[in-house]
């Protein structure tokens, strides 16, 4: 096999294993959003927007909810929030909350209300990981 040849049997290799490279790495091609709340006054904010991007993204959109700051009292059982957070947890979003912002609030895991997560490494370091994972972010 002379030279050219040589090169573009190489070229062509390595564009097919450039584009199984991408088929391989968009196969799961889900919306993927993590809203952040840390105001307690945007929760009913917060809510409309989970709602509004379930209708829009569809039942297959990865969801989620990150709860840091002074709002994390609304996801206990110190809050009259239940509803808003019945809502939520009824477009199949997650929620979980921050573990040093319960600290700093003197807020036990145990008041949480069920159905939301416990972070242990905390809010914002998820939503770090959350970004670094593909997830688009939406700060109410």
């Amino acid at each position: 096999m002379n030279i050219q040849k040589r090169y573009l049997s190489a070229l062509l290799l390595g564009f097919m294993l450039y584009f199984a490279s991408i088929t391989i790495s968009s196969a799961d091609n889900r919306d993927k959003v993590v809203l952040h709340i840390n105001t307690p006054t945007k929760m009913t904010m917060l809510v409309n927007n989970v709602i509004n991007l379930r209708h829009v993204l569809g039942k297959d959109a990865d969801i989620r909810v990150v709860v840091n700051g002074p709002a994390v009292a609304r996801f206990t059982t110190l809050s009259e929030s239940r509803n808003q957070l019945d809502q939520i947890l009824q477009q199949n979003a997650s929620v979980a909350v921050c573990s040093y912002a319960l600290k700093n609030k003197k807020i036990s895991k145990e008041l949480l209300y069920e159905g939301t997560q416990y972070l242990e490494d905390g809010g914002v370091a998820n939503l770090v990981k959350l970004q670094q994972q593909g997830y688009a972010y939406i700060k109410p």
